[in-house]
């Protein structure tokens, strides 16, 4: 019987894929509590982010850096048995609370993005003019205190002592080991299994010890700081959530009482208030995340003033929030965000007319194909058999964001012009060979 909380993972690491036959025997603490956990496969996934100066209009390029750890087959599959079981035990304990609409990351809400996005501007519309205050706490997943997580733990799970087997998926969520994945591919017995295209294991554990290769402690413990949870695998989405709780309820309870708008997505925190609550609020914000034994990064803390009433001129300055802007004007996708798939579009162009001039120089082609550009780039819609449908890509998703927002003009107009520059691209790919119609 197929479990809903299951799926194979088709990545390589230090052991095989798992069916539904494992699935099952996970649910069993017994088993789990006897498990051998493997070390986590550790990867530095780096990321672009273009920057503009509201001020000057200069576009800058900052490179972030996310420790990615990945667990094993195995231990995938029995974090994924007990996040379901967390997350389960979660919105029982933010429906008590009145807190289930407040934290709308790594839930199954039926919504996207742009939802919780429409749903702040329109709070900041039917109550201007307010301050919008978001804030991003530093380094958040590293930063996590174990004996405040445990304690939430069993809170959650309205138990005095951890059982055995919960006990064993705490223990090695906080004080886990993981291999560099660099060190793996440079060394000259590993490094070539990375480049064959297998679902072999990269490598036993045997023969990891067997050549030196190190297992890494977790850094804040091995530092004499009980802290830090891996960010990757799949229960350190529960675990954030789950920490978290008694800041969203007290943040929450704070919100409601100056007539505040409370929302938190990971790290990011969103608040929407008076003006003359600005302060008092960011401080509130602040003083309660220190007694999470967390901080507020105060060079990420943004104020935006949203006023649509206001006689002057309106500001150059919009509110950045999942991806959007929200100003007095409308919504738009955020240009770093537009600015990516531009990047992508291009790229993906370059590529197909390169592979169509050699196959058609070569006499392998007589013509170029654009059939997966136009499914990427450009507004295809089909029928179901029950209505016309748009295929999922970016121009579908910005259609769905302008409709979420219900003035989304600014929105269209930007994904329009991307698909015309890529409409007018895919025609210059087609005019190579004899320009014959796929």
């Amino acid at each position: 019987m197929p479990q809903n909380w299951f799926k194979p993972r088709g990545y390589r690491h230090f052991d095989v894929q798992v069916g539904e036959k494992f699935a099952a025997r996970v649910q069993d603490p017994t088993f789990v509590s006897k498990h051998p956990f493997s070390p986590l496969l550790h990867y530095i996934k780096k990321e672009k982010r273009y920057k503009k100066c509201s001020e000057t209009g200069e576009r800058t390029i900052e490179e972030k850096n996310r420790l990615i750890k990945y667990a094993s087959h195995r231990d995938a599959c029995i974090y994924s048995w007990y996040a379901n079981q967390l997350t389960q035990a979660l919105d029982k304990y933010y429906s008590i609370y009145g807190i289930d609409d407040s934290v709308i990351a790594y839930r199954a809400l039926g919504q996207s993005n742009y939802h919780f996005a429409a749903e702040a501007l329109a709070f900041a519309q039917a109550n201007s003019p307010v301050m919008i205050l978001a804030f991003d706490v530093t380094s958040f997943f590293d930063n996590l205190d174990h004996a405040l997580l445990k304690r939430r733990f069993k809170a959650v799970l309205e138990v005095n002592d951890l059982s055995d087997d919960w006990l064993k998926v705490f223990r090695n969520i906080t004080r886990f080991h993981f291999v560099d994945m660099f060190e793996l591919k440079s060394h000259p017995a590993f490094g070539p299994r990375f480049k064959a295209r297998s679902k072999d294991p990269i490598a036993t554990l045997a023969e990891l010890k067997a050549k030196g290769i190190r297992f890494h402690p977790n850094p804040e413990v091995a530092a004499g700081r009980r802290r830090g949870i891996p960010q990757g695998t799949p229960i350190s989405a529960a675990a954030s959530n789950l920490y978290m709780v008694d800041f969203d309820a007290a943040a929450r309870k704070y919100c409601d009482s100056i007539g505040a708008f409370y929302r938190r997505y990971s790290d990011d925190i969103l608040v929407i208030c008076k003006l003359i609550d600005a302060d008092q609020a960011e401080e509130e914000i602040v003083r309660l995340i220190a007694n999470e034994l967390l901080e507020i990064q105060p060079a990420k803390t943004e104020r935006t003033r949203f006023d649509e009433n206001a006689t002057l001129p309106k500001a150059s300055k919009a509110a950045q929030y999942l991806g959007f802007t929200l100003h007095e004007t409308g919504p738009a996708i955020r240009e770093p965000s537009l600015a990516r798939q531009w990047r992508r579009m291009r790229r993906a162009m370059r590529r197909t007319r390169r592979v169509a001039e050699l196959r058609i120089s070569t006499g392998k082609a007589h013509k170029a194909y654009t059939k997966k550009l136009r499914r990427r780039f450009t507004n295809i819609k089909f029928n179901d058999g029950t209505a016309t449908r748009s295929i999922r890509n970016f121009s579908s998703y910005a259609r769905r964001s302008a409709e979420a927002f219900g003035d989304g003009r600014k929105i269209i107009r930007q994904v329009k012009r991307l698909e015309r520059v890529a409409l007018k691209e895919i025609v210059g790919i087609k005019e190579l060979g004899n320009g014959e119609k796929k």
